[in-house]
């Protein structure tokens, strides 16, 4: 199972690379808006997550971009916790989940593994 992150900070990738590999799940990344919907047909993944406070990937045209080749796939969106705009558009646009940044950390083993069967 693979998941997808719409993450551009390589340093927070790094941290979920190490969670990641330590409940076994592969994931990759998308490092633009443009690149979503190819990075979505190419791995079909169970699960996507998206940095919401990054500009680069807006939330109801991330969301409409990944519903429209993977529409069973998990969203999730996290952001700063003081992000409460990007939070809100998230919710607003049918994000399963939006999560402050150290909620997201702290969850992420469990989502992880979730995707997995």
């Amino acid at each position: 199972m693979k998941a997808l992150g719409l993450v551009r900070d390589l340093f927070f990738r790094a941290k979920i690379d190490a969670v990641a590999a330590a409940v076994g799940v592969e994931v990759e990344y998308a490092s633009s808006f443009d690149a979503v919907a190819s990075r979505c047909a190419d791995l079909k993944p169970s699960l996507i997550f998206t940095d919401l406070s990054d500009a680069a990937f807006p939330a109801l045209n991330t969301l409409k971009q990944i519903r429209a080749v993977v529409p069973g796939a998990r969203v999730i969106g996290f952001a700063s916790h003081v992000d409460l705009k990007a939070l809100k558009a998230a919710r607003e646009a049918g994000y399963e989940l939006t999560l402050s940044r150290s909620e997201f950390t702290a969850q992420l083993p469990v989502l992880l593994k979730e995707s997995l069967g």
